[in-house]
């Protein structure tokens, strides 16, 4: 870009010489001093717009908008100039680890400090040290999870890909009704035990319903299940598919389901942490939601007091709970009635 962008009053220049015109003969013919054209033609001032039309009326083949729009492009340039040259090497290499340059960049040979412009645009701040502002709210419910960092930068890569992957959403209104009325398709989509054609399935239902869903693998240190945004003006839930399940996947989806049907908040985010109980009240009861979703408390609640949980006892519950086997492991997991090796063969890995 630097061979070809020069500045305005050096093609001006050629302009004149092309015609034959000298600087002293320019200034008469166009009521200005020899001392302003010589600071434009040396590129010491701007070129206004009162000077374009000068110029026009001088060489009425080449209009102003031509050196307006070429002034405003030196302009850009420079600009662009200077901001490569606000930060150090030490500052880089310390904004690409906390931001994590590596795993959103991946092998590239873009230069550090274009990969951190490339950055504050996908954060959509000026600086980096506005990066708590690029997403709504406040961003103390982060604190007791990953590092902040990661966890917005996480954010901001699910809003990237939300068109990508949500393209039946169209212009769809959010229909929280029509969301609470297919609660029972969801629950059949979630017995798929192939957790990528599940997710497809659901992602169209939610499209249906105006919302959007968006998978994509966290960012290292966010420990970050899912999310509850607002994209485009639509509710937007995003999974990370940590821990690698049927099981975890299924309940991150319906625990975020739960804070839209529950807790939404267009100008509040709500982030999920790694742990499956947070002292968080609106978490608890999203646990409690999405936990009753899969299966009845009561009868959870008489089948685990059995205290028999063999295979065979699993599946023929699962089965009364119209749910993938999986999910009755992972809740016995969770709470303790075994250990989280035992049966973990009938959760389905991503």
């Amino acid at each position: 870009m630097s061979d070809f962008i020069v500045a305005p009053g050096e093609i001006i220049k050629e302009y004149f010489d092309a015609r034959g015109l000298t600087q002293k003969d320019v200034a008469k013919r166009i009521d200005v001093s020899e001392r302003h054209l010589s600071q434009l033609i040396n590129g010491k001032s701007r070129l206004t717009e009162d000077m374009a039309l000068k110029l026009e009326k001088l060489m009425p083949d080449v209009p102003a908008s031509f050196w307006l729009n070429y002034e405003v492009k030196y302009q850009e340039y420079l600009a662009r100039e200077r901001e490569q040259t606000e930060f150090d090497n030490a500052e880089l290499k310390d904004i690409a680890r906390r931001f994590h340059f590596k795993e959103v960049f991946g092998r590239t040979k873009m230069p550090l400090v274009e990969q951190a412009i490339a950055m504050l645009k996908i954060l959509h701040v000026s600086s980096f040290g506005q990066y708590r502002y690029a997403v709504p709210g406040n961003m103390e419910f982060m604190q007791d999870g990953g590092d902040d960092e990661a966890v917005i930068v996480w954010i901001k890569l699910c809003e990237e890909e939300a068109e990508e992957q949500n393209k039946d959403l169209s212009e769809v209104p959010f229909s929280k009704e029509r969301l609470e009325s297919s609660m029972d398709r969801l629950k059949m989509i979630a017995l798929n035990p192939k957790v990528d054609d599940s997710i497809e399935s659901a992602r169209k239902l939610f499209n249906r319903c105006g919302v959007y869903l968006v998978v994509r693998p966290a960012i290292s240190n966010s420990k970050v299940r899912g999310a509850l945004a607002t994209y485009m003006g639509h509710p937007a839930v995003y999974i990370s598919k940590r821990y690698k399940t049927h099981d975890h996947v299924w309940f991150t989806i319906v625990h975020e389901l739960a804070h839209l049907l529950l807790h939404y908040d267009s100008k509040q985010p709500i982030v999920s942490m790694e742990e499956l109980a947070s002292e968080a009240h609106r978490d608890e009861e999203a646990n409690r939601f999405a936990r009753s979703f899969f299966v009845d408390t009561d009868d959870y609640k008489a089948f685990t007091e059995t205290n028999e949980f063999s295979r065979g006892r699993v599946y023929e519950f699962a089965k009364s709970q119209a749910v993938d086997p999986g999910i009755v492991v992972g809740f016995l997991q969770h709470d303790g009635f075994i250990e989280f090796n035992t049966l973990s063969d009938l959760k389905t890995s991503c």
